[in-house]
């Protein structure tokens, strides 16, 4: 034993001198400032394979536990589409358009999706959508817990591989003519950025989850995009353009839409609901749950409630659900008003939330009442 002591310790002192004079000869290199930072300069093979190793097998094991939503829907993909034109095309591009020079600066520039989107899988494409990635430019999701929103995304990505210019412009619409959401225009331009997912009095929006605006209470769309803005509702989607707004165009656009008169309805049988389906949701909105403490929804969104409280009748049931959803998980909540439909909210069960969604999503008014409600609902 004794004759390998001093063997030992000699090679355990070299590895220490080896690894110090590593760690030297590393500081040295970093303090010098000799390594060229600038994007003009590309990294040296290796570093690029290292980092490429290094971000797959991150994304690879942070996206293991993501689980898939259906994403065959069409009114997902055409959700994302919009929002791709809006916010993503200017980097990304398109098909049918070029990488912007400047973007193409960057290092590394970010990839044309159109080719590399199906590189990752529908969970990894997620992750980077919701988390971003550092070093890159990409940027996390903005609207936090609108996990709802980045699967839109997630639903378009997966159909962009190969897609023909013609296929984009119908699913990006007028967004596609453009190279991302610009403030800069006035008037009628303006508002047909808007009514491009919201639609209008003639056209419906683009996807089931987002609201139709035609008809709503001016004070209430003011006060949404003025918690868009603030960052007291989350969405990803609306809260970059909301903070681009001057207090000019919230009001311009908040009067627009409130003139208009509703659409008429038109509902899927799915949307429709069962009958005791719509029996149970017009008891809970109109005479609410005492045992449960939750109010008639008529009480604050009823037609001539106040002008802050929003219109639900004729929503869709997709629409109404999500937002329901949002508001129990606690997505919903940085505002004064949040709060208030937040601590509604939670007590009501999934099918309970279900029931009102659909009632509210088949009726075209909801009057307004005051009485207390009785002290028991249908099961």
């Amino acid at each position: 034993m004794a004759i390998f002591l001093p063997r030992r310790r000699a090679v355990a002192l070299g590895a220490i001198m080896v690894i110090a004079g590593g760690l030297a000869l590393g500081a040295v290199f970093v303090l010098s400032g000799a390594y060229n930072v600038a994007a003009s300069v590309r990294h040296f093979d290796i570093t690029n394979k290292l980092i490429k190793l290094t971000l797959r097998r991150s994304i690879d094991t942070h996206s293991a536990f993501v689980k898939v939503p259906d994403l065959q829907n069409a009114d997902l993909v055409r959700l994302g589409a919009r929002h791709f034109a809006n916010g993503c095309q200017p980097c990304h591009a398109a098909p049918g358009s070029r990488q912007n020079p400047i973007v193409a600066g960057m290092y590394p520039s970010a990839p044309p999706l159109g080719v590399n989107a199906d590189d990752w899988e529908q969970d990894e494409l997620f992750w980077i959508v919701r988390h971003g990635l550092k070093f890159t430019g990409m940027p996390q999701w903005v609207g936090d817990g609108r996990d709802d929103e980045v699967w839109a995304v997630v639903a378009f990505l997966r159909e962009l591989p190969g897609m023909s210019e013609q296929r984009y412009n119908e699913l990006a619409g007028a967004a596609g003519s453009r190279s991302g959401f610009t403030l800069e225009v006035a008037g009628e331009e303006l508002f047909a950025q808007c009514i491009a997912c919201h639609g209008d009095d003639r056209t419906e929006p683009v996807s089931a989850t987002v609201p139709s605006l035609d008809g709503q209470k001016q004070a209430y769309l003011r006060r949404a995009l003025e918690e868009y803005a603030l960052d007291m509702r989350q969405s990803g989607m609306m809260e970059p353009l909301a903070a681009a707004l001057s207090r000019e165009q919230i009001e311009t656009l908040s009067e627009r839409f409130a003139r208009m008169s509703r659409r008429p309805l038109e509902r899927t049988p799915a949307e429709k609901g069962r009958d005791s389906q719509r029996e149970r949701g017009q008891h809970i909105a109109m005479k609410g749950i005492p045992r449960q403490s939750v109010p008639a929804c008529a009480s604050c969104h009823g037609q001539t409630s106040a002008a802050t409280f929003p219109r639900l009748a004729g929503l869709s049931k997709a629409y109404l659900a999500t937002q329901l959803r949002l508001y129990r998980q606690g997505t919903r909540g940085d505002s004064a008003y949040g709060q208030i439909m937040q601590s509604v909210a939670r007590k009501l069960t999934d099918e309970q939330a279900d029931d009102v969604a659909t009632y509210l999503a088949g009726v075209s008014d909801l009057p307004s009442i005051e009485a207390p409600a009785p002290a028991s609902t249908p099961r």
